[in-house]
């Protein structure tokens, strides 16, 4: 629902700041934009893509929204263990993140899919995953496995 707000913008996405108690500013819409292109975005990133429509916003003012956004349940950051927070929008589903550690493409994964280690790890260790939280695993991508592999 968030994601299609933001990529849709004007009115639908003004009506999703509104819903969660935010003042839909000019600001807050670019950033709300930079986030509906659905990806894991860093700050540097957001503030690159509202500069480029409106040259003269403040770091401070996208650092001061992202907050905003994620204290008001739009957005949430990420992290995806690249030395830095990433931020999306929030989903209507939990889902954990698949990193490549060659050049850092990132696959979602659902609750589904660590079934079988949730189930492992209760049994072994008696810890069960915390429901609130996401888990990034590293991995290697099919294109960076294969240039490993023929190293």
């Amino acid at each position: 629902m968030h994601l299609t707000a933001a990529r849709e913008g004007g009115d639908a996405a003004a009506a999703l700041l509104r819903r969660a108690g935010c003042r839909p500013t000019p600001q807050r819409l670019l950033v709300l934009e930079a986030l509906g292109e659905g990806g894991h975005m860093g700050a540097d990133d957001i503030l690159a893509h509202a500069r480029a429509r409106y040259p003269s916003i403040n770091a401070s003012t996208v650092y001061r929204t992202l907050d905003a956004l994620v204290e008001a349940g739009i957005a949430k950051r990420t992290d995806l263990h690249a030395g830095y927070l990433h931020f999306e929008l929030t989903r209507s589903h939990r889902h954990h993140h698949v990193v490549c550690q060659g050049c850092g493409a990132v696959a979602h994964l659902h609750d589904s899919g660590l079934a079988d280690l949730a189930r492992a790890l209760v049994a072994e260790t008696g810890f069960a995953l915390s429901p609130d939280r996401e888990i990034t695993i590293p991995a290697l991508c099919p294109d960076c496995r294969e240039v490993a592999q023929g190293s």
